[in-house]
């Protein structure tokens, strides 16, 4: 069964429609089940939002790191240090001011340094006194605690699977409104702790993981829970700010509490407080980084701490983090603005987010206000496409998928919330491409039933001969001089939108049947006709004299005739009450050497030309967009022509060549090159392309003025000036140092 509904006819025009309409149906779906990949690619937007805008760092903030760095190991041996050695460091940072000291290490063993600890090996020799004095000596651990318990320090604890099943000690009570926090938060099965001797004599004590989900640590959890226990365990950037402020408390608000809409529904944690610090969370309890990147600013090596080298003043009352960022010790991490930054600071910064007061978060409404305004949107796209025009409707499709990737931005940069900046825009690209192609795909099928039409046709030179020589029915050709025109209608696209199919035959039909009158009366030969697009060559099949003046006058007569037509058909627009869109058309000339004669199969061949010089017409016919004239001739042809007025445009190299060609604008007849007025505009054009060539941008660039008045004089107003300007200066910019005067064209 022939689907004819769908590809011809009405079901053409539908298609766009449907497939837009499916592809914004299944987008909708999507984002509903929001697969991981999602959630990924959301991250990844999320992330270069805070490489390209991070939060700045403020060295107020009352929060240091103490380095155990390379230098620190270079200075006191490697790790772990003896704990008389860490002691130290503790009471220098208490002497110091320092407000909290809080340990990102976990001490779960004895430290196999202290001299008592070799009472067992010494005794093996039999050497009974020396084992009773090692025995009475200094404990490091037991020192170790002393320092800690004359000073407010946060003790580490880490979760791992390998661990112990009994809980760590905690210091605080919890306190909750609406739902039971510990069925949100992220379960841990195993611990592994400080010595009790160590926690014992702390203030608090608080875990060191930060539980990222991915390569990438971007959410951090504020508080844990472990499996078969009751009770919450803090991490340690709260835990620090928890004993900095003297608070007893953990004032955790969840779905159901007071003022917070759940519709019924156990939607998560929302916020957490810690004294007088508020701190909003995700559903889960954690907290989204907010990255600063990696700051020297806030690290002091340990070594400066053991040698009183610290500046006074420097950690009075600061919260200071001990952790290390020696590549040895493998304590690295990545966040979302840099990679391998020391572990340690991942709670460094979360501690001063939550000083400063400086949040990200995906606000509750986020996933239903891009849900909402991706339908909303794209069924407007849908219901566009077939209304508007391929350039108006780019126009809206490029407005609202910068809304949907600009609006994001601004809510980031302005208000730190977190808004989704690929999914709707890339679903809105998606609908309007899938549209489009399909109307361009529509567009291009009547081009191809034109060409099929006029494909039959063949210019009446060559039915003459053949019809007086039957025996040039057969395959073959001959090496002549011709001279080549290519013609092109610029935006036909947007132009057959205007009609239906038969309108758009009529306007065709309009259009090519004076334009071949001009070939034909000009001793030209039709090749083809490929869709809006004429083909035509001079002197051949029959041998014509001044072929290259003939070809010139018919191009000159063609733009003529064309300003005719548009005159006429915005007449008729008006009167039917419909948009005109005016027809301009480009029209390239080259002269040289081809191949002519009958191309292609036993079964069908066509009069034809081929050959490097036909390509090239081809290319110059293409040039035109680019240096915004009606007709550009090569060098063969201007040869040939010299008497017209032409205005001599570039030196270029266009595609499939190798070699420049010196590329000149037809605008007028032998009579206009005679006027004074286009004598004065090929000087000032000579002059201009002179300081061009040479390199000399800055004098050329000033001469352009003058080359305007000049061609405005002269009644030529193109685009050429306009554009040359603009080249001129992004050559300024760029400055190149092989300069040769010579464009390389970008598009045939």
């Amino acid at each position: 069964m022939r689907m004819s509904w769908f590809f011809g006819g009405a079901g053409t025009r539908r298609a766009p429609i449907i497939i837009a309409l499916l592809v914004l149906i299944n987008a909708l779906f999507l984002r509903t089940v929001d697969p991981v990949f999602f959630s990924r690619m959301r991250d990844f937007a999320f992330d270069s939002f805070q490489r390209m805008q991070p939060r700045l760092y403020s060295p107020d903030t009352p929060v240091r790191i103490v380095d155990i760095d390379e230098a620190a190991l270079a200075a006191y041996g490697q790790w772990p240090w003896p704990r008389n050695v860490i002691a130290q460091l503790v009471e220098k940072l208490t002497k110091n001011g320092a407000a909290v000291v809080a340990f990102d290490v976990v001490f779960a063993e004895s430290d196999r340094s202290s001299l008592n600890r070799m009472t067992t090996t010494l005794g093996g020799f039999g050497d009974a006194e020396a084992g009773r004095r090692l025995s009475a000596a200094q404990d490091n651990d037991a020192t170790f605690a002393a320092a800690i318990g004359r000073s407010r320090v946060v003790a580490g604890f880490g979760f791992d699977a390998k661990g112990g099943k009994d809980p760590p000690r905690r210091f605080f009570g919890v306190a909750f409104a609406g739902d039971n926090p510990s069925q949100f938060l992220p379960i841990q099965i195993g611990t592994v702790k400080s010595l009790p001797l160590l926690v014992a004599a702390a203030k608090g004590n608080g875990s060191v993981n930060t539980d990222h989900e991915s390569v990438v640590i971007r959410r951090v959890p504020t508080m844990f829970r472990l499996m078969g226990q009751d009770g919450l365990f803090p991490a340690l950037s709260i835990e620090a700010l928890r004993v900095a402020q003297g608070a007893s408390t953990y004032a955790i608000k969840s779905s159901g509490a007071s003022s917070e809409m759940s519709f019924g529904q156990k939607t998560g944690i929302v916020a957490l407080r810690i004294g007088d610090i508020q701190v909003p969370t995700d559903a889960q309890g954690r907290v989204v980084l907010f990255d600063t990147g990696h700051r020297e600013e806030r690290f002091i090596s340990a070594r400066s701490v053991l040698a009183d080298e610290v500046p006074p003043g420097e950690l009075d009352g600061r919260i200071v983090f001990i952790g290390t960022s020696a590549l040895g010790l493998k304590d690295l991490r990545n966040t979302p603005v840099q990679d391998a930054v020391p572990g340690v600071e991942v709670h460094a910064q979360l501690a001063e987010q939550m000083i400063e007061q400086k949040f990200l978060a995906r606000p509750d409404y986020a996933d239903g206000a891009e849900l909402l305004y991706l339908a909303a949107i794209g069924a407007l796209f849908v219901w566009l496409l077939p209304r508007l025009s391929a350039i108006k409707m780019a126009g809206v499709a490029v407005s609202f998928i910068g809304v949907g990737a600009v609006v994001p931005w601004f809510a980031y940069s302005h208000f730190q919330l977190l808004l989704d900046p690929v999914f709707p825009p890339v679903t809105l690209a998606a609908i309007y491409v899938s549209g489009s192609v399909l109307a361009f795909m529509g567009a291009e099928r009547d081009r191809r039933e034109i060409r099929g039409a006029f494909s039959h046709y063949l210019s009446p030179d060559v039915v003459e001969r053949l019809a007086r020589n039957p025996e040039l029915l057969q395959l073959g050709g001959e090496m002549r001089e011709i001279t080549v025109m290519f013609t092109d209608i610029r935006g036909f696209t947007t132009i057959s939108e205007q009609f239906d199919p038969p309108g758009l035959t009529r306007f065709m039909n309009r259009f090519l049947t004076p334009m071949t009158d001009l070939v034909l009366s000009g001793k030209g030969t039709i090749d083809k006709y490929m869709g809006d697009a004429i083909m035509a060559f001079w002197n051949a099949p029959l041998t014509v004299e001044d072929h290259a003046v003939y070809a010139c006058r018919t191009a000159l007569a063609m733009q003529v005739r064309l300003r005719v037509l548009n005159e006429e058909w915005k007449a008729e627009a008006e009167r039917e009450g419909r948009r005109h869109t005016p027809v301009a058309i480009g029209i390239g000339l080259n002269t040289g050497r081809a191949s002519v004669g009958n191309f292609g199969s036993e079964q069908r061949f066509t009069y034809s030309c081929l050959g490097d010089e036909v390509n090239l017409a081809s290319r110059l016919e293409g040039q035109c967009k680019t240096y915004y004239v009606d007709i550009i001739i090569g060098s063969n042809t201007a040869a040939q022509v010299g008497a017209f007025a032409m205005i001599e445009l570039d030196l270029i190299i266009v595609k499939g060549k190798t070699e420049p060609e010196c590329i000149h604008a037809l605008i007028g007849d032998v009579d206009f090159g005679q006027t004074p007025r286009y004598r004065a505009l090929v000087d000032r054009q000579a002059l201009f392309l002179a300081a061009y060539r040479s390199g000399a941008f800055a004098e050329a660039l000033e001469s352009i003025d003058s080359c305007q008045t000049a061609a405005e004089t002269a009644g030529w107003q193109q685009g050429y000036y306009a554009m040359m300007r603009a080249r001129i200066g992004q050559l300024i910019q760029d400055a190149p140092q092989d300069w040769t005067g010579v464009y390389e064209a970008k598009e045939k």
